[in-house]
């Protein structure tokens, strides 16, 4: 079933990481009427170095991100 990825800048605690990735879990499993007991969920941390990678692999004209961040240059986030 859904496994969800959460890829982000580093810095949020051990204790946000899994809290965003539970609270994930629950929005998804909602929204599609499946049962949290078939998710699964991680959280991957990038240096704002990596970030521009992690934008140009997975999000930039990319058809399956369904929303789209509203910056465009990923060193300056405008």
């Amino acid at each position: 079933m859904p496994h969800i990825v959460i890829k982000a800048i580093e810095g949020a605690s051990d204790a946000q990481m899994k809290d965003a990735a539970k609270k994930a879990v629950s929005a998804v499993s909602k929204a599609l009427g499946k049962s949290e007991k078939y998710f699964s969920a991680s959280f991957e941390e990038y240096s704002f170095a990596q970030w521009e990678n992690v934008y140009d692999n997975f999000i930039k004209n990319k058809d399956n991100v369904l929303v789209k961040p509203e910056y465009t240059n990923p060193k300056t986030f405008e």
